[in-house]
């Protein structure tokens, strides 16, 4: 009985609320995130040699957190961006690649964020919309030899058809599903999303090219500048990241945003008082959408290829992880998620060695991925509600809590 009592999330929750009450705490919390880039500097000039990138990033990581986390002011989000930015260029090129993974997935979870935070819709399938994009993008630009049309439209014109074409997707798939919710239409979706990948397998009518793929994509050029590397292409979805970021955001904002949060809460309420569920919910589907396609378009053209293998389940299966663990309904969550699932797993592949233990190596290469997952559960059990869930989000789980204790007793 006394070990049932526990609840792991209610102490974590009363230490840091201990934390806060004190004045020291107050201005530990918010003034120590920014005595620790300084520090981290020191550190990294007087010993070099235990500085490994991924020492920086695991550093990057935590200092992100604490000045996301915080309340948001301009000095945070500028210091998250520098970072962000500054990050890749102390990189080697596999480092970089694994920072424009982070990068994709963190757009694709913006995406995912709109339909699954924001409206309340549980989607499976969003690697179809990812597909969609990236397809599109190969067909245009990749030669005949590769399985394209060879077109010559550029990475610029693609981009916005690509996002229409998406959108119009994503309506399609809301069309049918309208009158479903929770589970029922996360089978639908997961459908959905298998339907394509086999369909993109298939190579209906010659127009896919099947297993082979598409391959040999040009190269993408901004104001006569060709973009090759993934270090160039990190900074190019980076930038996609702020403008959807910002455009979601905005949209939360708004008459849609305040529309999306009622049919989450309730849909039958909100259709009571004269919401249009039909039309926000097709629309909540129409951007996620948009935003996956525009990611697929961006990672076409780093690829260079593409191939139905790369649109399995286990797309759609990491960016909502990592929208449910960052926190869904925020942006800033989104982003946490994406270092957490997609960034830290190669982060610790060789963390053993880096680390100088030689005989830890094998525990470290061997259990990685269990360690991983222990840490994913662990999260889970003491932050249900996300890293740094929105702050509505928040309050409905600690509502939860408190009708629990209350009913307890």
């Amino acid at each position: 009985r006394a070990l049932s009592a526990i609840d792991p999330r209610r102490f974590g929750r009363r230490a840091a609320a201990r934390l806060e009450a004190s004045a020291g705490g107050r201005a530990a919390l918010r003034w120590w995130p920014y005595a620790v880039l300084p520090a981290l500097a020191l550190f990294a000039g007087l010993t070099p040699q235990l500085l490994s990138t991924r020492w920086m990033f695991i550093s990057v990581l935590g200092v992100t957190y604490l000045l996301m986390s915080a309340r948001t002011n301009l000095f945070s989000i500028a210091v998250a961006a520098v970072m962000l930015a500054y990050l890749p260029v102390e990189m080697d090129t596999f480092e970089r690649g694994i920072m424009f993974n982070i990068a994709l997935y963190t757009l694709l979870g913006i995406g995912l964020n709109v339909v699954v935070g924001y409206a309340g819709l549980l989607d499976l399938g969003y690697v179809a919309f990812f597909a969609t994009g990236a397809y599109l993008y190969a067909l245009l630009t990749g030669p005949e030899r590769g399985g394209g049309f060879d077109t010559g439209i550029p990475f610029w014109v693609v981009l916005p058809m690509a996002l229409l074409l998406a959108a119009l997707v994503g309506v399609a798939l809301g069309i049918p599903v309208l009158r479903l919710r929770g589970d029922y239409l996360a089978i639908v979706t997961l459908g959905f999303g298998e339907i394509i990948r086999i369909m993109l397998n298939n190579n209906p009518n010659g127009l896919t090219q099947g297993p082979q793929g598409v391959f040999g994509l040009p190269d993408t050029s901004i104001l006569n500048t060709s973009i090759t590397t993934p270090f160039e292409y990190y900074y190019l979805i980076l930038a996609g990241c702020l403008i959807a970021a910002f455009a979601t955001e905005r949209i939360l904002g708004s008459r849609v945003g305040r529309a999306w949060e009622a049919i989450r809460e309730d849909e039958d309420v909100a259709a009571s008082m004269g919401i249009d569920t039909t039309l926000y919910k097709l629309l909540a589907f129409a951007i996620g959408a948009a935003i996956g396609g525009a990611g697929g378009v961006i990672f076409a053209a780093k690829q260079g290829s593409v191939f139905p293998s790369d649109f399995d389940l286990n797309v759609s299966i990491n960016v909502l992880a990592l929208v449910i663990i960052g926190g869904m309904g925020n942006v800033r969550g989104v982003l946490l998620g994406a270092f957490l699932l997609i960034g830290l797993p190669d982060v610790l592949r060789d963390f053993s060695v880096n680390l100088g233990f030689a005989r830890f190596n094998n525990i470290g290469q061997d259990y990685r991925l269990v360690i991983f997952g222990a840490a994913l559960v662990t999260v889970m059990v003491l932050r249900p509600e996300g890293l740094i869930p929105s702050r509505r989000r928040a309050a409905e789980f600690e509502q939860a809590e408190q009708l629990e204790a209350e009913m307890a007793t």
